[in-house]
C-alpha cells in the first residue's frame, strides 16, 4: 500500500482507468470509445488516449482520419519533456463528441507503420499522459494494446490507477488470455473494475434472433467468475459500420439496445468508482464510538 502512494497523478484528472484485454481482436476500442461518450454524456469530463502504438484505432473510430504519411519532424513523437510544461507547450488534445482524445494515429498516417521498443513504448504513453493539456476531466481512459507487457507494466508501475476494465468474448481462448491481464492488474495492486463481455451472440438484423457465434466454457468462465459484469455487448452491423464511419453507435442510433447496453457500463463503471473512493463512515464512526465509550469509564 505505501508503494502505490508513492505512484504519480495525472494533473487534473480525478479518475484514470485503463481498457485492456489479454488478446487483440476482441473489440476493445469499441468498447473504449462507445464508453467514453457514455460516459460524456452522462455529464462527466472525459479524456480517452489511445495508447496502442502498434495499430492505432481510436482516431479513425472517431472520425479523425490521416490517410498521408507524416516526414521529418511532422513525424516525431513526443519521448521526454524536462520541466514542467505551461498548458501553452503542452499537446493539445482533440475534441470529439465531447470526448477529449489523444493518439499517436495523430502524428502519422493511417497505414504508416511505427514500431517503438517495448521501453520505449512505456515511456511514449507515460508522456503522453503527462504531456497533453487535458484540462479537468472526471475520467480519463486509456486504451490499452493487446497483451500484458508495455505500456501496461510503466503504467501499473509508476501511475495511480483508480480501476481496470476488462475486456473480453466468450470463447476460451479470450477469456483465458483476459485472466492473464486480469492477474497482471491484481499482481500490481490495481482494481478491477468489470468485465465487458463484447461479441456476446449476433443479432440478426432481419428477425431480431440472437444467435450464439463463439462457443463458451465453464471451465474458461470460472477463471473470470469473481470479477464483476459491467455489461454484455452482442454482435451488431450497425455497431461495425458505426466504428468505420467515425461515428459510435452511442451517436448514431442512441436508443439501439447496443447504445443502451453501453449507457449501462457506464453506469456501472461510474458506480464502481464512486463506490471504491466513498468514505468508510462505519468504520470512523465505529472508533468515534470506541474512544467515547472510554472516556466515560
Amino acid at each position: 500500500m505505501q508503494e502505490r502512494k508513492r505512484r504519480e497523478r495525472i494533473e487534473q484528472v480525478a479518475h484514470l482507468v485503463v481498457v485492456g484485454s489479454g488478446k487483440g481482436g476482441v473489440g476493445k476500442s469499441t468498447v473504449s470509445v462507445n464508453l467514453a461518450v457514455a460516459l460524456a454524456r452522462r455529464g462527466c469530463q472525459v479524456g480517452l488516449l489511445d495508447a496502442d502504438t502498434y495499430g492505432p484505432s481510436v482516431p479513425m473510430m472517431l472520425g479523425v482520419r490521416k490517410r498521408g504519411e507524416s516526414q521529418g519532424w511532422r513525424a516525431t513523437l513526443p519521448l521526454a519533456h524536462r520541466g514542467n510544461l505551461t498548458p501553452e507547450q503542452m499537446l493539445q488534445p482533440l475534441v470529439r463528441y465531447g470526448v477529449k482524445v489523444m493518439s499517436v494515429g495523430f502524428f502519422i498516417g493511417e497505414e504508416q507503420p511505427v514500431a517503438p521498443m517495448p521501453d520505449v513504448q512505456g515511456m511514449l504513453i507515460r508522456q503522453l499522459l503527462h504531456g497533453v493539456n487535458w484540462g479537468t476531466l472526471d475520467y480519463l481512459l486509456i486504451d490499452l494494446p493487446p497483451g500484458n507487457g508495455e505500456p501496461q507494466a510503466t503504467l501499473c508501475r509508476e501511475l495511480e490507477l483508480d480501476g481496470a476494465i476488462l475486456v473480453t468474448t466468450p470463447q476460451d481462448i479470450a477469456r483465458i488470455d483476459t485472466a492473464k491481464g486480469a492477474g497482471l492488474f491484481q499482481g500490481a495492486g490495481v482494481p478491477i473494475l468489470g468485465l465487458v463481455q463484447n461479441m456476446a451472440g449476433f443479432i440478426c438484423p432481419h428477425c431480431g434472433e440472437r444467435v450464439d457465434v463463439f462457443p463458451t466454457s465453464s471451465e474458461a468462465s470460472s477463471l473470470l467468475h469473481d470479477i464483476p459484469l459491467l455489461g454484455v455487448v452482442p454482435l451488431d452491423l450497425a455497431t461495425a459500420r458505426s466504428g468505420d464511419s467515425g461515428q459510435p453507435i452511442v451517436v448514431t442510433l442512441p436508443e439501439s439496445v447496443i447504445s443502451g447496453e453501453f449507457y449501462t457500463i457506464a453506469g456501472r463503471v461510474m458506480e464502481q468508482i464512486e463506490a471504491r473512493h466513498a468514505p468508510d463512515k462505519t468504520g470512523a464512526g465505529g472508533e468515534a464510538e470506541i474512544e467515547a465509550a472510554e472516556d466515560e469509564q
